[in-house]
């Protein structure tokens, strides 16, 4: 018997424009292999108007903009036994009681998000190292000639420090790994590291041993501002700080500074509040860093509409897991559920 699965819209105009939605190739995949429905839950149905609903499905599939999931199914789920999230965090409509519940799996995208987001550090990365700022402004200016720097590095013996090891700061150590850095890592969550990765036990000590950090952490309330003035000043001069996580894990103010001073180098993805610098701030002028604005880690060019993307890959891998009776990988826990962003 196939199995039921519901997949729930706040309104007729998210079902037809959001991604992975009505018609996209995952939803195709979903008609083909399951007893698969999709259903509006208005704004105005109760919370136990919609509980009802659910209770008829084997699985709730939920992502960006769904309509908030009852607590009522924590402890009276009905048939519902699983509820995948396609995208990444879900905080918005899915609170804790049912990540702590247990009667029903909780995944989301897992390391889908790991390759563009460690592909945008890296590119970050390079083009801090090699100074890449600064030579294309020689180029527009047309000066003619190009600077002698002795901040031109290579990875090559450098000391990587990587902020946070979850399915992201795992890609990025795949990828930096070729290149022959030292590697260290400080996340308190993850008892193992993978090969060659050295585990420091404090950020004080990351940021002690190391010349380059990358932050792949999570907001939290213990990681919001954990990257103070202190720590930015452990690193050495030139030393480059690379953040692709969220901007609120650094003390901006600590961060501007540095960067005005002209003593770090900076590659900043994220920055609070706005994912960018105030309208006309000198950071923009700054030729030690780079600000892309919350946009690297997009990989829409090139990609074939008519194929399912490595998001929706993770959902079927997962629905089919939970049909043969297997668990389904990325499980979300309530102490889980409280260290994502």
């Amino acid at each position: 018997m196939a199995l039921k699965i519901l997949k729930a819209y706040r309104t007729e105009e998210d079902r037809m424009k959001l991604p992975w939605s009505y018609g996209s190739p995952l939803v195709r995949e979903l008609e083909k292999r399951y007893d698969y429905t999709e259903m509006i839950f208005p704004d105005e149905m109760t919370e136990e108007e919609k509980a009802e609903i659910i209770r008829e499905y084997d699985v709730l599939i939920t992502m960006w903009s769904s309509p908030h999931v009852p607590n009522s199914l924590a402890d009276n789920p009905g048939r519902l036994k699983y509820i995948c999230n396609v995208t990444g965090g879900f905080k918005t409509y899915i609170d804790e009681p049912i990540a702590a519940s247990p009667h029903i799996y909780l995944t989301n995208w897992g390391d889908a998000v790991g390759w563009p987001m460690a592909e945008a550090a890296m590119t970050l990365l390079l083009a801090m190292l090699k100074n890449l700022r600064l030579y294309v402004g020689c180029s527009e200016e047309g000066k003619g000639e190009k600077p002698d720097l002795e901040t031109q590095g290579s990875l090559y013996q450098r000391c990587v420090g990587i902020y946070g090891m979850g399915a992201i700061g795992r890609k990025f150590v795949e990828m930096l790994k070729p290149f022959g850095p030292i590697i260290y890592a400080f996340d308190p969550y993850v008892p193992q590291m993978p090969e060659g990765v050295i585990k420091v036990d404090t950020l004080e000590e990351l940021f002690d041993k190391s010349q380059i950090v990358a932050i792949h952490a999570g907001l939290s309330e213990e990681t919001q501002n954990s990257v103070t003035a202190d720590l930015l000043a452990k690193l050495p001069d030139n030393g480059i700080i690379i953040n692709t996580a969220r901007g609120a894990i650094i003390d901006s103010e600590a961060l501007n500074k540095e960067i005005l001073s002209g003593r770090l180098r900076a590659g900043i993805d994220v920055y609070e509040p706005d994912d960018y610098p105030e309208k006309g701030s000198p950071l923009f002028k700054a030729e030690n860093a780079i600000w892309t604005g919350h946009h690297l880690g997009s990989e829409d060019w090139g990609f074939n509409p008519e194929l399912v993307d490595r998001y929706g890959e993770v959902c079927l891998d997962n629905l089919a897991r939970f049909e043969r009776g297997e668990t389904p990988k990325f499980l979300i826990d309530d102490a889980f559920y409280r260290r994502m962003t």
